[in-house]
């Protein structure tokens, strides 16, 4: 018998456990603080077998080896953020993949302060380093790092294995409960979500939570104003219809801008600036900006002697109180331009250019007297045919 020859077996169990757990990087475990996403019973996501990790609005693509938390909410982008062990740092980072609304930082030495934004709007941003205790903010949900260099998990971020945040796209009809949005009870939503994934249509699913947001929106500005209005009564009173033009009347009651005897803002041609009466005020006591004065038109008269058109005619031989137009004489006298202008007649309705008032007809008649008239004219063609 010759020992060579034997069957190795399997390897030993206990040595591939070690394997698998023991890694270049200490475990990330990230602690669901608060979330209005996912389910209430999802506390905990275990990275400690992933050197990276996503968080986006989508699924991760089919075949992908990187987990991905999925945060499906508006305020998270389809790839919003990514944490990785940095080899040459040899400490986890986060960085913002140039997300909309931003990734957001607290540091877990200093609670008192505020959250750094790591990146502008639709700017990535360079790595940020991930300590203990750290506090990652993504839309509406809050993490809790907890990196342990001794590997060895604490009491808080201790996994059973039934409270775990989802890293892969769980198949559909199993029956588990996903990373979906959270029930009415858990997340303060009117609609009820179901903790299983459904095959729905897309476009539906987005409608709902387009009013969820907007419903948990009026909410919390409900309660921060205190307001104990209905929310039908909010509605009506925050779609009230306001007419924009009557106010801008009432605030400039004068011609419009460019017309004689009215100040432009573009230029510095003359007009009278008048102070709004009481009653204009009060209208426009209104949470807008009010003008100091109100503009209105200036009376007709002289031209000044600096003005343009003035000297141009003064050029041309015009002389002040002589008309306009051709003159019978070649020396500007006796001539048949008008000083005083020629005065409008005005037409009866419908009436064109040129029409005298002679020739204009009837006035015309009301809808009444039209529909007497004709019954009268039928009246009297049935009795003149009668007579016949």
């Amino acid at each position: 018998h010759d020992p060579a020859y034997e069957w190795p077996g399997d390897s030993d169990v206990s040595g591939v456990s070690e394997r698998t757990t023991s890694t270049a990087w200490p475990p990330l475990r990230l602690l669901v603080l608060k979330s209005s996403i996912l389910h209430k019973h999802l506390r905990v996501a275990v990275l400690d077998a992933y050197g990276e990790a996503q968080f986006g609005r989508d699924h991760a693509p089919v075949g992908s080896a990187v987990p991905r938390i999925r945060l499906k909410e508006m305020e998270v982008s389809k790839l919003h953020a990514t944490a990785y062990w940095d080899k040459e740092r040899r400490e986890w980072a986060v960085v913002d993949m140039g997300s909309k609304h931003g990734t957001f930082l607290q540091s877990g030495r200093q609670l008192d302060t505020e959250p750094v934004r790591l990146s502008p709007p639709r700017v990535a941003s360079i790595p940020r380093p991930l300590c203990h205790l750290d506090r990652l903010i993504i839309g509406s949900t809050t993490f809790l790092c907890h990196i342990h260099e001794d590997r060895t998990p604490c009491v808080e971020c201790m996994s059973n294995g039934q409270g775990d945040v989802p890293l892969f796209t769980v198949p559909k009809g199993n029956g588990h409960i996903t990373g979906g949005k959270r029930s009415s009870e858990s997340a303060g939503l009117e609609q009820q979500q179901t903790m299983i994934v459904e095959r729905r249509d897309p476009k539906k699913a987005l409608t709902t939570l387009k009013r969820a947001l907007l419903s948990r929106h009026h909410s919390a500005h409900e309660l921060a104003s205190g307001s104990s209005l209905p929310p039908s009564d909010m509605r009506s009173t925050a779609t009230t219809y306001v007419d924009r033009s009557a106010r801008r009347r009432a605030m400039y009651p004068g011609s419009q801008y460019d017309s004689p005897g009215v100040q432009s803002p573009r230029g510095n041609s003359p007009g009278i600036l008048n102070k709004p009466t009481p009653e204009l005020a009060q209208q426009l006591s209104a949470p807008h900006s009010i003008p100091s004065c109100v503009e209105v038109p200036r009376r007709p008269g002289p031209l000044s002697e600096s003005n343009i058109g003035r000297q141009l005619l003064l050029k041309q031989g015009w002389q002040p109180g002589q008309a306009l137009g051709s003159s019978a004489g070649g020396d500007g006298e006796n001539g048949s331009g008008l000083v005083v202008p020629l005065e409008v007649t005005p037409l009866p309705p419908r009436a064109g250019l040129g029409m005298s008032p002679d020739k204009t007809g009837p006035p015309p008649q009301s809808f009444h007297q039209w529909r007497e008239d004709g019954k009268e004219r039928r009246w009297e063609s049935v009795r003149a045919t009668a007579n016949d």
